[in-house]
């Protein structure tokens, strides 16, 4: 990918609510020699927001399953192969937007990593190890997610505040 496919990617995975970014980096997938992924990610955010420039909802999400079925393998290959992660076989406007880690060595540099390769809305830690739950709830990005789960994590008192200072802080994201 160029600089200018790469910067408009970042722009993507940066901002994970909004459509415009999305809608810039398909054009430009569209210009340089990948239309079918630009096509997908078009076809999902116009799905999305329920304002499609083909002839019905129907048939924006038939092409859209179409490009998904013949192109699923290679845009999921896209992904990198991250020790302890896994990812979403979904696709939502045009992206895998949700991913488990399943163990980390360094759960920062983990996270840091998982949010420059996707817009993710959703993910499950299943064991936050050594990094301690202040550390992961300051992380920025946090706050961009709609849901963060916590399946294994057991809270004491102390840590039910951060929670809850987590849930205030970041309004719209779930933490569960």
């Amino acid at each position: 990918m160029t600089s200018d496919g790469d910067a408009l990617f970042q722009a993507v995975c940066e901002n994970p609510a909004d459509d415009t970014p999305r809608l810039a980096y398909a054009d430009w997938l569209q210009e340089n020699d990948r239309p079918e992924r630009g096509e997908f990610i078009r076809l999902q955010c116009e799905a999305w927001s329920r304002n499609s420039d083909y002839p019905s909802l129907t048939a924006a999400r038939e092409r859209a399953s179409q490009l998904l079925h013949a192109n699923v393998e290679m845009w999921h290959a896209e992904l990198p192969m991250i020790d302890g992660v896994g990812w979403s076989d979904l696709f939502v406007r045009g992206f895998i937007d949700a991913a488990r880690i399943l163990h980390a060595r360094d759960l920062l540099e983990t996270l840091m990593l998982v949010f420059r390769v996707t817009p993710l809305r959703h993910l499950t830690i299943d064991d936050i190890g050594s990094i301690g739950l202040q550390t992961l709830l300051t992380t920025p990005q946090i706050g961009g997610l709609w849901t963060l789960r916590l399946p294994q994590f057991r809270a004491t008192p102390a840590m039910a505040q951060l929670l809850d200072e987590a849930r205030i802080r970041f309004p719209n994201t779930r933490i569960v």
